[in-house]
């Protein structure tokens, strides 16, 4: 309250100031027109000014629009400033895939598709010919990704590859691959609070060009939101605030 008393107080300080001293010149070159009018009669070269109370409020309104327009430049670049800073401070996902050898060398060796995951809580979905093995750890505080991720197709396509995509505020990371369900996919949240989404896009082929550029034959999707308090809530798991705590 005091800042903007502070800040106030200053722009209404600012604005008299200016008024005062354009007053000043002025009132230095109008006297000086009438002496010159004095010495000189008629014939004084003299171009008309405005009267004093009619400069008064037009200085003064000048004053005051100028004033409004430097404080709407000054909140404009801050906002954007602090803006950036938040995108900046802003935990982006970390996204880890773990395969064959990578997830031997792992904190998760020796994981087949559908295995429970010591300090992870499961949940199995299928999605017509895609089953997802989705694992939320139990305990936020743990040094270990939060969200774990394996998939498995049972249908009858020959070419299959799935891409998965993590979506936050201010940041999105795409990650793909062919079918392999003795697979991790490993989503790294870190401190973030917040919501974000999980994309998983299924294509029937393995074309580099698709994949990058034509939409997916089939797409799932997972919403996570992560509480303050450290739950996670998504409501295609089932989970709710009310059912994690």
């Amino acid at each position: 309250m005091a800042t903007g008393i502070s800040i106030a107080s200053l722009s209404i300080a600012a604005v008299v100031i200016i008024v005062v001293a354009a007053f000043a010149v002025y009132k230095a070159i109008y006297n000086r027109r009438i002496n010159k009018r004095l010495a000189e009669g008629r014939e004084a070269d003299i171009k008309p000014m405005m009267s004093p109370f009619k400069f008064v409020i037009v200085t003064l309104l000048g004053a005051v629009g100028g004033m409004i327009l430097i404080w709407l430049i000054i909140i404009i670049v801050f906002s954007a400033r602090m803006n950036g800073q938040k995108k900046d401070m802003a935990v982006y996902p970390s996204l880890s895939f773990y395969r064959d050898e990578m997830l031997e060398d792992s904190l998760f060796a020796g994981y087949k598709f559908g295995d429970e995951i010591k300090g992870y809580n499961r949940f199995s979905k299928q999605f017509g010919d895609v089953k997802l093995e989705v694992y939320i750890i139990k305990n936020s505080y743990d040094m270990f990704p939060t969200v774990l991720v394996a998939s498995d197709y049972v249908g009858d396509k020959e070419t299959v590859t799935f891409c998965e995509e993590v979506k936050y505020r201010f940041h999105s990371e795409k990650w793909g691959n062919d079918v392999c369900p003795d697979s991790l996919t490993a989503i790294d949240v870190g401190g973030y609070k917040g919501k974000f989404t999980l994309e998983h896009n299924v294509y029937y082929t393995d074309d580099a060009e698709k994949l990058m550029n034509e939409p997916p034959d089939e797409s799932y999707r997972l919403d996570f939101k992560i509480h303050e308090s450290g739950s996670i809530a998504c409501p295609q798991l089932g989970l709710t605030v009310d059912s994690w705590d």
